[in-house]
């Protein structure tokens, strides 16, 4: 078999930069390009030697390898950092690994151009591409699940003596008053639609609402009693003025305002 080493080395530095800079993303630490490319390196090394040697042992190499580039990539805090990464990157590397043979192997003829060595341009891109948008889609996850654990709460509301309930979000960046006196809770403009006996409560307007596209005014209500949750109490607000907001929240209902 003729191996060309020009596209080991291109192949294997493309993809492991790739899968460096996926496994930065989702464990959200510094891409070091100079940590990056040590460690890819050392990765693209064993690749070029690895046909010139007996290995009878082939995958503990690659996952002492694999131990080996962890430990390059980033600076570790603790044991547990550097094995969180080492997990990261060994799923991003069966990922891409998994592109390259399925499209292959479907296809032998996925593209024209083809280097000696069976692997085509477009397979390796396909491969780092899947492993960036996996990454990212990775990292929003997580993001959502810390911010529903750390900010999100259960609330119940009770408008003219019915009550419904909702999620609500602790949002620093509220900090609208009611006649500069009233701490203001905004309801997303769906949610609105769906509070019960909402035409019996008592109607307020010119809710001031500041942000980076404008000032403008929005209308709103006085809810009875608010009842939020709080490590398995309730804390009640009665009088709550809230306001309606002019679009709909993702994840949540209302917008609680931290003078509350």
């Amino acid at each position: 078999m003729q191996i060309y080493i020009e596209y080991v080395i291109a192949d294997n530095m493309a993809v492991n930069l790739a899968l460096i800079y996926a496994a930065s993303i989702t464990l959200r630490r510094k891409f070091c390009r100079i940590r990056a490319f040590l460690s890819s390196s050392l990765g693209t090394a064993f690749a070029v030697v690895m046909p010139l040697w007996d290995i009878k042992a082939l995958f503990i190499a690659k996952i002492a390898l694999c131990l080996i580039m962890c430990a390059v990539m980033h600076k570790h805090k603790d044991a547990k950092s550097y094995f969180k990464c080492v997990a990261v990157f060994l799923l991003y590397t069966f990922l891409a690994g998994g592109v390259c043979v399925a499209v292959l192997g479907a296809n032998d003829g996925f593209i024209a151009l083809r280097n000696p060595n069976g692997y085509t341009p477009a397979v390796v891109a396909a491969a780092c591409a899947l492993c960036m948008f996996t990454a990212k889609k990775v990292v929003g996850y997580i993001t959502l699940a810390k911010r529903e654990r750390k900010y999100m709460t259960d609330v119940k509301l009770v408008v003219a003596g019915a009550e419904v309930a909702c999620k609500g979000y602790w949002d620093s960046g509220n900090r609208l008053f009611y006649k500069g006196v009233l701490p203001v809770v905004v309801s997303g403009a769906d949610f609105a639609h769906k509070i019960p006996n909402l035409d019996k409560a008592e109607k307020v307007d010119g809710i001031k609402v500041s942000t980076v596209t404008g000032a403008r005014t929005i209308s709103g209500f006085i809810a009875d009693k608010l009842l939020v949750s709080d490590d398995g109490r309730e804390k009640e607000y009665d009088n709550v003025v809230i306001g309606i907001g002019e679009r709909d929240f993702k994840g949540f209902s209302l917008l609680l305002n931290c003078d509350l």
